[in-house]
């Protein structure tokens, strides 16, 4: 088991009375959420946290879903003030499922972007690119494909520098078996917490459909897409993504860029 203290956590807003947890996606680290803390911090108490094999945290070895789960549990239990809020992208959202799965308890809301309650169609060719990608993931060319992909979705250059950056850093190991693990992920969802699943239009089908369907099973729950953009579309639009934390944990204004299913 993976002691959570030697996992790098970020920490700001801590007079504040509601904590949100932040979780960052495969290849990236706590970095990806700097804005997000800086514009919620005068209202939430932030956590955000380097996950195993990854950013700060990049030494230790990422084990297993259920390891990292039980470590993040005992993140909340030690750290966040009451229940917690969750927000997580990609790899991080695929383990704010498993939160809600084995822990619901311990959160009060979540939004969930990018991320499936089952494998995505084709998973297993995701897989077999993701052992690829951890070979040639430090290489120029990567960095150069990265980059372009990411300014083509209208991330900014800052952006697209602190995600290569952090995937270069990353382990190799650690992130082969976290995007495999969370590829082949089935859970067995029956929380009651209100939650926000959010997706690009250019989504998998999988992705959208279990948004849907789990937003159907959970009547609190709400769904709603980015037209035009595909996964992290975060990246290309920090402000929206902030917007939409808001409008769910805080009762603002619903963004203007997203649309409801």
């Amino acid at each position: 088991m993976v002691n959570r203290a030697e996992l790098f956590i970020k920490e700001k807003g801590q007079h504040n009375a509601q904590t949100i947890l932040f979780l960052h996606a495969s290849g990236s680290s706590s970095r990806m959420w700097q804005q997000h803390m800086a514009a919620l911090a005068r209202d939430f108490h932030c956590l955000a946290v380097d996950l195993p094999g990854h950013g700060m945290s990049r030494n230790r070895d990422w084990t297993t879903f259920d390891d990292t789960t039980e470590i993040l549990a005992g993140i909340i239990k030690s750290k966040a003030h009451g229940r917690v809020h969750l927000v997580g992208l990609s790899l991080g959202a695929c383990l704010a499922l498993k939160l809600l799965e084995s822990h619901a308890w311990l959160i009060d809301k979540a939004i969930i972007d990018g991320a499936a309650h089952e494998p995505i169609k084709g998973y297993r060719k995701v897989i077999a690119g993701v052992f690829v990608m951890s070979l040639l993931k430090n290489t120029k060319f990567i960095a150069r494909l990265m980059t372009g992909m990411m300014q083509k979705d209208g991330a900014s250059e800052q952006s697209c520098r602190i995600f290569v950056e952090d995937l270069q850093r990353a382990s190799r190991k650690s992130f082969r078996r976290a995007m495999t693990q969370a590829n082949r992920l089935k859970l067995n969802l029956a929380f009651d917490n209100p939650v926000l699943f959010l997706s690009g239009s250019k989504e998998s089908e999988t992705i959208q459909a279990s948004h849907q369907l789990l937003a159907v099973q959970h009547p609190l729950s709400q769904c709603a897409y980015y037209p035009g953009k595909g996964h992290a579309w975060l990246f290309s639009d920090p402000d929206t993504h902030i917007q939409a934390v808001s409008y769910f944990l805080q009762g603002g204004i619903f963004p203007a860029s997203l649309q409801t299913f």
